[in-house]
């Protein structure tokens, strides 16, 4: 770039600018060279692969003896995730389920209140070797039922709303299990 002495400040603005054009293209390629190692770690299984990979465990585990229908429920959606269990046992899963339900509106001129249920199955996965405690948490979930008249009605639907967490919250744990196991795989 040739400058002429009374033109330095334009020919100092070219090459700035030179420059800036410059570092924004090294700045860019290096963005796209770190993202590309980025996602180079990053493994993407597919969910037959997570399903192949934890099968083996979930089916494993041995589900508590029943006492109150809820846990009977609880136990056949699980079963329904898992799929068949294996008949030596090498974990014990221990559950506890609760719930509350509140009123939480009435619709004007009506006797219908609309129902909130909270339930939520707090767990324990237990080594049955070793007795060591592999993981443990809680899942919850809420659903609303109601603004139906009649009161059988609204106990209909409040049951319907309780069965359907049921079945959430075992698809749920089904899934926190399997992140555990997947973890404990890789």
């Amino acid at each position: 770039m040739i400058c002429r002495r009374n033109a330095s400040s334009s020919c100092q603005t070219g090459s700035s600018m030179w420059f800036v054009n410059k570092v924004q293209i090294i700045i860019k390629l290096a963005s796209v060279a770190v993202l590309g190692l980025a996602l180079a770690s990053c493994s993407v299984q597919t969910v037959s692969q997570v399903n192949a990979l934890t099968d083996t465990h979930l089916r494993k585990i041995s589900l508590p003896e029943t006492t109150t229908r809820p846990e009977q429920l609880f136990n056949q959606a699980l079963e329904r995730q898992i799929g068949s269990f294996d008949v030596n046992s090498q974990y014990d899963l221990n559950y506890k389920i609760t719930s509350a339900t509140s009123s939480s509106l009435s619709a004007s001129g009506s006797s219908s209140t609309i129902k909130n249920t909270q339930m939520s199955v707090s767990y324990t996965l237990t080594d049955t070797q070793t007795g060591d405690i592999l993981t443990e948490g809680a899942v919850s979930a809420t659903a609303t039922s109601g603004t139906i008249t009649s009161y059988y009605g609204q106990d209909e639907s409040a049951r319907f709303a309780s069965e359907r967490l049921l079945g959430l919250l075992a698809e749920r744990m089904h899934q926190k299990l399997q992140l555990y196991f997947l973890s404990a795989e890789t």
